[in-house]
């Protein structure tokens, strides 16, 4: 059985909560403006320029550095993964626990994936497994958060925060609300929620 340092937890959280850091640099370098109100986070990673790169973009979008946005997605996805196994360590070892994880696993693929297939190339394949993630990373906190001993409480905070902006993005479909800041709430909490466990959990 593999064992995932807490050094290696604890970098592995504070490399993903960095992309936050990181994201800034590719919105200056964007050719046109990039309105982080509206936009997608992927609209950076398009290959392309211009407007309607993608079916639901009618907004335009040139980004030249859009092959390493890509790869921050990438990364992201990765180091998530890694810090969501060290988290995984301290729940007892059962089925229930574990399809947690694989929950929390499917959130991490889906930035896998959309870094692999940027939304002009594919914009189902792109978003699909992204969007399957948002669910099931609710079902991967509330497990954690019964089975947690320590962030417990923070857990289950975060939770309710991450339903309420999930139940705000599905309301996108009748009210013009600000779709790119709910995205970036919705893994900032995410990241936020990884990365603060992982500090209540040192000993």
């Amino acid at each position: 059985m593999f064992h995932i340092s807490q050094k290696v937890g604890i970098v592995s959280w504070v490399v993903t909560i960095l992309y936050f850091v990181i994201e800034p640099i590719f919105i200056m370098t964007s050719l046109v403006p990039y309105n982080i109100m509206q936009q997608a986070m992927s609209d950076l990673g398009v290959t392309s320029c211009g407007k309607y790169t993608y079916e639901i973009a009618p907004h335009e979008i040139c980004s030249p550095y859009h092959f390493w946005m890509n790869v921050l997605f990438i990364v992201n996805g990765l180091t998530f993964s890694i810090g969501v196994l060290y988290l995984s360590q301290y729940l007892k070892k059962n089925w229930l626990n574990i399809l947690a994880t694989v929950f929390m696993l499917i959130f991490a693929l889906g930035n896998i994936v959309s870094g692999f297939i940027p939304a002009d190339i594919d914009l189902f394949w792109h978003s699909i497994v992204a969007q399957i993630g948002m669910i099931t990373v609710l079902f991967g906190l509330w497990i954690y958060a019964k089975s947690l001993t320590i962030g417990k409480r923070w857990t289950y905070f975060n939770l309710f925060v991450l339903i309420v902006l999930l139940i705000l993005i599905v309301l996108l479909i009748f009210f013009p609300l600000p779709a790119g800041l709910l995205q970036g709430l919705f893994y900032g909490v995410i990241f936020l929620w990884g990365t603060v466990l992982t500090i209540l959990l040192r000993n």
